[in-house]
């Protein structure tokens, strides 16, 4: 018998694919933002022609919202549990831990702990990730870095 090689198809070459860029959320609207375009639109304005005019330039779809019928000028109050700390109390956390090395490594409950805020650590967890910073695990070098190198390093 004739053993012929059948050459195996290759997979032609596709691109990794990536998340999709989010974009950031739009600000809300206060109460008079939403007057200015609801008058705006009774008086014969188009959304694209609102948006230009406007100096905080809300969305085509924010405008669209708002000029629908069924929506009040004033704003409903958000949902949602409010958070234990204060704006004041966030940023005194955002201060210390920026002041040192070791301010950085303390574990939430030692933070609970010094600062005495009267929270649990999971309230200066949700803080912290609320104001961008994560946690991740120091790994040591395992490769040995001779004198030399290192004062190069310095230098």
């Amino acid at each position: 018998m004739d053993q012929s090689v059948v050459p195996v198809s290759v997979a032609p070459f596709r691109p990794i694919p990536h998340p999709p860029i989010r974009r950031p959320k739009a600000p809300d609207l206060s109460r008079d933002q939403r007057r200015d375009i609801r008058l705006l639109y009774s008086i014969g304005w188009s959304k694209t022609q609102i948006r230009r005019h406007l100096p905080y330039a809300p969305t085509i779809r924010q405008i669209q919202y708002v000029c629908s019928d069924n929506i009040r000028a004033t704003p409903t109050k958000r949902s949602g549990r409010p958070p234990v700390l204060t704006q004041a109390q966030i940023e005194e956390l955002v201060e210390f831990i920026y002041a040192s090395s070791t301010n950085r490594r303390m574990s939430f409950q030692k933070l609970a702990e010094v600062l005495d805020f009267g929270v649990k650590k999971q309230a200066i967890r949700s803080a912290l990730l609320r104001e961008g910073f994560s946690r991740r695990l120091a790994i040591e070098s395992l490769r040995y870095i001779s004198a030399k190198n290192k004062q190069l390093r310095w230098d």
